[in-house]
């Protein structure tokens, strides 16, 4: 069809969906097919010089420049009439308007279509070559000059003048004046001061201008996001830590909060760095004993149970953490952790705007635990066998290792374990989206897929999302829209067991000569361990999870009363997954160990809440606004397992578990409903002194019938002491708050029906000497009808600043934390028939200070150097437990069985204090020999003993300090940044230290190499192979470390070169990942405090790009 007969509509195609199709659908279209195109003509601009072509040459010459298309009927509409067409930065509907002056011819504007009419009363139409111009193109200024002051008429010297889209820029003198050459049509200049606000000046023919900055507070008005709804930061009365997104854009990350690791002060995020491991996080230091100490996730303003790493990173808008009582008692008895806001992406550009983001990397070890090379491990056997007084000759140690052992050994086959189960580790990954608005319409639509293999041999993630987010105003006091994510991760397959890989002999044979890896062992002789490579590549495994997570939500501008809103919100949220594994008949042996297991299950959890807001600005000094909200929420889930073992045949694989000799089976389901309501006020007078109460009350279905319900109030006052008088002639301060805030929250981090006695069904009871056998049932714990919320006591007080016009900026924070009515498993008697109950008793304590340090260090046209410091300490304490003293000595009984102790941290080392090893010579206490470890006599009684000589060694959960450090270098168009992460003044155990299980050094066997002791060798720091540890300790080791764990290089092309190739961003940019990490820890990494038989944390190098159109 030729381009001048464009006559006739498409009618809308039909589907037959389901509601919840139907919905979405429905508001697809009303985001998509209801832009206001009109909106869009008057809004873009175009440049045409056409000189006696026919109209139709004007019309695809616009269709070429826009997304518009038009239609006319080509009998009624001379399309071939010759005109003229020159203008310069004219929207459509003025070059339209004047192309059709004086004629008959009108247009509609028509979803991106233009329709061409004729009026009813024609004018007569202008002869065929008669010419229209519209207006002439004029050529802009080249040279502007102008002044740049501040706004008491101060110059500026040094303030930074650039032309928009180029790095054509120049620098104020010292009187603040300025010249630049332009070599834009239509140029704009961006004008920026430190401490001041950046202001774009669109040229417009002028020759010299005469500009005024104002000071910033940009740091203090942006808005943050605080729990059903959002405030500026100038008047945020609690501790919220907002995570700039902008650091991390450039970094290989997968789950959302590997942004927060080491960037966000008194938070501490773990990431073990394997494919689609969600990591854990403490905000301000563990509270609960035996409770759950993660945070609440809030994404989209709706409660979200599902993982972390079903969060697509490009997909979010924002980040903010909230950590006193007075942020988080909106939530009430969920908050006591903290809470993590998480809000997705919207339009923000009027034209539709298309990104992508493509990364691949690749990864290696960070750091391989250094096991005996098989020189050492020679050595080992020989000087093991001596130990044990046998027979030592390295002439003879064919003799001494097994016979596979010592067929390689004079073969010179060896085998690296490490390299054995490694694999190539890659990651890529890709993002697109969509986005844009209107006057009615705001959308983002997003599809993005990542492929990450992992450092260990089939250890892998696929991951795939899509979102939909939409809002429409449908008039102007109803809006409705939707916030939809559906995520699938494959995590499918059997990852090789570093732990068993860690105990194979270097001298071992891992497969069979038919080049089937053996199921059982590296040594013939000694099948203890399984082979690592086996499970990863001869069985089979499908784990696969999937959610779809959606908020539906309507919003009202209650009509006639200004500043009323109404929200409703309605998020459902379906998770399921399934875990299936086979492991086939193995044809290399005699017994049959074959198995097929399915686990399948199903999450369907709801939120309904219904928010009344009221912001009401009474006059000039008086200001509040004030929020309600009543909801329920509903959790719950079920699952089913069936196993069948010894199969009889095995090419179904779990697909027929009727094969198997052996079938159990079982399932399990649980509900967990709640009620929630709260209040929340918000006063400002004279926009400077702020007052916030917030009041939540809710019911929990976990709890006994006596306690479902607890109220949760808090309240927060701050002052804005930069405003007041007496501050103005402080010349260095920009902007000083001080916050103070108390208030209480709630912890119900327990499984449903644990305040209930529950029953398991018994092994088969026979009733009589020959009766039938029976399935009864017990109850298996004692209820207790008193159970209740942890809750929690918070008091914060916090000042944030800003000082020389912004160069300096941050945050100070002091918090004191108590939680009571601990939710702790007691032991009972044996007497009472139970082992223990779940009880509320004892109180911790977590006392810390906070600090964010934000400066601009240099910034002028060309170079920009930004620094930031975050620092955090918390002194975490057991106050108290179980009010007993039973041995009467007037203090309260520590629980040495679980590591309890009053007046200690939670989390901490509790052993005999190191102090050497016996040497030949050496005074020795009955049953020790040189080379057995020494230890401190504590209480000087002569001995060493359990009861008086150990002590506290350190923390073993979080770390003392937390320090991190980061900093942003850009020279035009190139940046440069780099991030330092530390935590000091913790350790934990090292199992890898201790000796080979005595005997088992004498057995082919590999470990840590740590050296030992000998009478040769006579190390201060190891034992001998004979030390039997009779009195049961651990060897520590410290787990500080300062790591260069982010490094990103990017450069941004000029946007005046990408317009003739229709881009409007491109960056390009190189990134690493836990580069250099200085620490004394042995094991895998101390940051996470991998052992030395634990996955390998990854060391990742990626490229990738950002394009913007």
């Amino acid at each position: 069809m030729e381009k001048n007969n464009r006559v006739g509509y498409t009618r809308p195609y039909s589907f037959n969906l389901s509601l919840a199709m139907k919905l979405t659908t429905i508001l697809l279209i009303l985001s998509i097919f209801t832009v206001q195109a009109n909106s869009y003509s008057q809004k873009t601009k175009l440049t045409l010089n056409l000189e006696r072509v026919p109209m139709q040459k004007v019309f695809e010459e616009i269709e070429s420049l826009t997304d518009f298309k038009f239609l006319y009927d080509n009998k009624k509409i001379d399309a071939e009439k010759l005109v003229s067409v020159k203008v310069k930065h004219r929207t459509i509907s003025e070059i339209l308007d004047n192309l059709f002056k004086d004629t008959s011819i009108y247009y509609l504007v028509r979803h991106k279509q233009i329709v061409l009419k004729i009026h009813p009363t024609a004018i007569p139409a202008k002869s065929k070559e008669e010419s229209v111009i519209i207006e002439e193109l004029k050529l802009p200024q080249n040279i502007v000059k102008g002044t740049i002051t501040d706004d008491k008429g101060q110059p500026l010297p040094g303030a930074n003048i650039v032309e928009k889209g180029t790095t054509n820029g120049v620098t104020a003198d010292f009187n603040g004046s300025f010249s630049i050459t332009l070599t834009e049509e239509s140029p704009i200049l961006i004008i920026s001061y430190i401490g001041f606000s950046t202001q774009e000046i669109a040229v417009d023919g002028q020759t010299e201008l005469y500009i005024s900055l104002k000071e910033d507070s940009a740091s203090l008005d942006e808005v943050v996001v605080i729990g059903y709804g959002t405030q500026s930061k100038r008047n945020v009365t609690g501790s919220i830590s907002k995570v700039d997104m902008e650091t991390t854009e450039n970094l290989p990350i997968t789950n959302i909060t590997q942004s927060v690791r080491g960037r966000v002060a008194g938070v501490q995020f773990t990431d073990n760095g394997r494919p689609g491991q969600n990591g854990t996080m403490l905000i301000r230091g563990p509270l609960s004993l035996s409770g759950d100490n993660s945070p609440l996730i809030i994404l989209d303003g709706i409660f979200f149970n599902g993982s972390m790493a079903d969060v697509n990173p490009n997909d979010i808008e924002s980040l903010e953490i909230l950590k006193d009582a007075s942020a988080t008692a909106i939530y009430g008895s969920r908050a006591a952790n903290g809470v993590i806001l998480i809000t997705s992406k919207k339009g923000i550009t009027d034209k539709p705007t298309i990104r992508i983001n493509h990364f691949s990397g690749i990864s290696e070890w960070s750091k391989k635990v250094q096991l005996l090379t098989p020189e050492r491990y020679i050595q080992k056997t020989l000087d093991a066998r001596t130990q044990f007084g046998r027979e030592g000759d390295p002439d003879k140690i064919t003799e001494y290792l097994t016979f596979s052992e010592a067929e390689n050994y004079r073969n010179g086959v060896i085998t690296d374990p490490w390299d054995e189960i490694s694999q190539f580790s890659n990651i890529n990954s890709v993002d697109l989206n969509l986005s844009g608005k209107t006057d009615l319409t705001n959308y983002f639509l997003s599809f993005a897929a990542i492929n990450e293999k992992g450092l260990i041999l089939n250890d892998n993630q696929k991951r795939i999302s899509a979102r939909v987010n939409i809002e429409n105003k449908v008039t102007d006091w109803l809006t409705i829209g939707t916030n939809a994510t559906f995520v699938k991760r494959d995590l499918s397959g059997n990852p090789a067991d570093p732990d068993t890989a860690y105990h194979a002999s270097p001298f071992g044979t891992w497969y069979h000569e038919n080049g089937e890896p053996k199921m059982q062992g590296y040594v013939d002789e000694d099948n203890l361990f399984s082979n690592a490579v086996w499970t990863a590549t001869k069985t089979e495994n499908e784990e696969i999870y999937h959610n779809l997570f959606a908020n539906f939500y309507g919003i009202i501008d209650i009509p006639f009363i200004k500043g009323l809103k109404y929200r409703f919100n309605y998020s459902p949220n379906y998770r399921w997954q399934h875990n299936y594994n086979f492991v086939p008949i193995n044809t290399n042996i005699d017994s049959n160990t074959s198995s097929a297991r399915k686990f399948n299950r199903q999450d369907f959890d709801w939120v309904v809440e219904n928010i009344l807001t009221y912001n009401k600005q009474i006059n000039e000094n008086h200001g509040f606004d004030i929020t309600l909200l009543y909801g329920r929420n509903h959790f719950g889930w079920e699952s089913t397992t069936a196993k069948a073992v010894q199969l009889s045949m095995d090419f179904s694989g779990w697909n027929n578990l009727a094969v198997g000799n052996v079938l159990t089976n079982e399932s399990s389901a649980s509900a967990t409903d709640g009620i929630s309501s709260m209040v929340r006020l918000n006063y400002r007078l004279k926009n400077k002194y702020l007052l916030t109460l917030t009041a939540r009350r809710d019911a929990s279905s976990v709890f006994a019938a006596n306690n479902k319900y607890s109220t949760f109030p808090s309240g927060a006052f701050a002052w804005i002491v930069s405003d007041e008088p007496f501050m103005k002639n402080i010349s260095f301060v920009d902007n000083v708050k001080f916050r103070v805030s108390h208030g209480s929250v709630g912890n119900q981090a327990i499984n449903p029906y644990q305040s209930l006695t529950m029953v398991s069904s018994s092994p088969l009871y026979v009733f009589g000497n020959s009766g039938s056998s029976s399935i009864g049932s017990i109850p298996n714990n004692l209820g207790n009808p008193d159970l209740k919320w942890e809750t929690t006591y918070s008091s914060n007080i916090g000042m944030d600043f800003e000082l020389f016009k912004g160069r300096l900026s941050g945050a100070i924070e002091y918090y004191d934390m108590k939680t009571e009515d601990l939710l702790v498993r007691r032991s009972l008697p044996f007497a009472s028939g139970y082992r223990s109950v779940l009880a509320n008793l004892g109180a911790t304590t977590n006392k810390g200070v906070e600090v964010t340090l934000n400066t601009q260090n240099v910034k002028n046209t060309n170079f920009e150097w930004n620094s930031n410091l975050v620092f955090s300490t918390n002194k975490n304490r057991i106050e108290h437990l179980y009010r007993s003293d039973v041995d009467g000595d007037g203090k309260e009984d520590d629980d040495i069985g679980n590591g309890w102790l009053i007046g200690q941290p939670i989390n901490i080392a509790y052993d005999f204090v190191f102090d050497g090893i016996y040497q030949e010579g050496e005074e020795l206490p009955p049953g020790h020999q040189p080379g057995y470890a020494k230890f401190k006599d504590l209480n000087g009684d002569g001995s060493v003993d359990p009861a008086n000589d150990r002590t506290v060694l350190g923390q073993t959960g979080e770390p003392k300090v937390r320090l991190g450090i980061g900093n942003t270098f850009r020279y035009k168009n190139i940046s440069l940044s780099f991030f330092v992460n530390s935590m000091l003044g913790w350790l934990s155990e090292f199992p890898g230290y201790r000796p080979a299980y005595r005997f088992g050094t004498l057995r082919p066997w590999n470990f840590f190499d740590s050296q030992w002791w000998t009478p040769e060798n006579r190390s201060n720091e190891r034992p001998s192979f004979t030390y039997d540890n009779p009195l049961g300790h651990e060897f520590h080791e410290s787990r500080d470390f300062v790591r260069l764990q982010d490094v990103s290089l990017s450069y941004d092309f000029e946007s005046n070169t990408l317009k003739k190739s229709g881009i409007q961003n491109l960056r390009l940019y190189l990134s690493g990942r836990n580069l250099i990490t200085l620490t004394k820890w042995p094991g895998t990494d101390p940051e996470t405090g991998g052992l030395h038989n634990e996955f390998p944390v990854p060391r990742t190098v990626s490229v990738g790009f950002n394009i913007e159109f």
